[in-house]
């Protein structure tokens, strides 16, 4: 009996074992490492345990993540360390410590032939890495003979990735004359040859024009369904609720929620978003007692210290030719009645037109990491 209890106790201590702590409305699965046998390990096709690294511009603090087959992962967060954790998990960046598993290889471990974990990884950095005199067609030829695809198969493999990205018709041309959108395309097209059990994603969609993004979002359907694992950085929450099915908050370097896409929404406090166009002509030809026409950044202030009168937390997101962008944080104020308070107070805060809606999920996200104006 004691002998059973004892097998017992350890085969419990080799799975995951789940630390309370409340992100997003889930608990978070974090993962002992130091229980697992070899085989859990090379089950999981990423681990991160506690991985540290101090000094970067963007520190990385205590980061423990695992992701099995099929999983897609979405780190958010503005500034906040996603792309040096890319470039930790590539051995790009050095560990200050902690570990870095692909497939049961440490990544980081000079004992151990790194490049052995190469073979398992697929990566679109932020900075594209490819080849710039050669055009779309040799780079995706030298990847896919890098990744072991036959000769005879180079072509067709190309062609076929490049048409589903929506550039088939620029291969022939030099990759540095292609668009930034073309750029991205191209270097999501490397990342997914031959279909690698991880596929590392940082920023895929910028700059790719809206109508061409779910020409990429289908593409990683479509690997993620052949098997591959998906680690995505991004900004774009239509990136997350098409292809995600977890997401990683981090603020700082730091985790501080993971949890289904659904879950953070369902825990979102409620917010406005305010839209305001300055024009001060317009405002001076319909108001005769007005005479003087202030600055811009004049009336800027004047809005913002209304504005954090009214509603006390505002965050300012924009401000680009007299167009203003404003996040009102957890409001307590109607929105019918927050729209009344600015349009009886437009004319004297020099506002020609303004447009106040309820928050949506993706400038939750970016309003979090901008400084607030107290």
């Amino acid at each position: 009996m004691l002998f059973y209890i004892l097998l017992l106790l350890l085969a419990r201590g080799s799975f995951c074992k789940r630390r309370k702590r409340r992100t997003g409305g889930e608990y978070t699965d974090y993962c002992d490492l130091q229980g697992m046998t070899q085989n859990e390990l090379r089950n999981h096709t990423l681990l991160l345990e506690n991985v540290v690294v101090k000094y970067q511009n963007s520190p990385v603090k205590d980061v423990t993540i695992g992701l099995k087959p099929m999983d897609v992962l979405g780190l958010v967060g503005e500034r906040s360390g996603k792309t040096s954790i890319n470039k930790v998990i590539v051995s790009e960046i050095k560990l200050s410590s902690g570990r870095v598993l692909v497939k049961g290889i440490d990544v980081h471990n000079r004992k151990i032939n790194r490049y052995k974990a190469y073979k398992y990884m697929g990566y679109c950095p932020q900075k594209d890495y490819f080849e710039p005199k050669f055009t779309g067609r040799e780079n995706l030829k030298m990847f896919c003979l890098i990744r072991g695809i036959r000769s005879d198969k180079v072509r067709e493999v190309s062609e076929e990735l490049a048409e589903n990205l929506n550039f088939r018709e620029h291969l022939q041309k030099s990759s540095k004359k292609y668009t930034v959108s073309d750029k991205r395309k191209l270097s999501t097209a490397i990342a997914v040859i031959g279909t690698p059990p991880l596929i590392i994603l940082d920023e895929p969609t910028a700059g790719v024009e809206k109508a061409h993004r779910s020409d990429v979002l289908d593409v990683l359907k479509s690997v993620n369904e052949c098997g591959s694992t998906i680690l995505l950085s991004s900004n774009n929450i239509e990136d997350f609720q098409s292809l995600c099915n977890r997401m990683a908050l981090l603020k700082r370097g730091k985790v501080v929620g993971i949890g289904s896409v659904e879950s953070f929404r369902n825990s979102l406090t409620p917010g406005l978003i305010l839209m305001v166009k300055i024009r001060p002509h317009a405002i001076i030809q319909s108001v005769r007692n007005v005479r003087l026409q202030p600055s811009e950044q004049e009336i800027v202030s004047n809005i913002t210290t209304f504005l954090l009168h009214t509603f006390k937390s505002v965050y300012l997101l924009e401000q680009l030719q007299g167009d203003l962008l404003y996040y009102i944080h957890n409001t307590t104020i109607p929105l019918a009645d927050a729209f009344k308070i600015i349009e009886q107070n437009r004319h004297g805060l020099f506002i020609s037109d303004f447009l106040l809606k309820h928050e949506n999920m993706e400038l939750t996200f970016v309003a979090q990491n901008f400084r607030i104006l107290k």
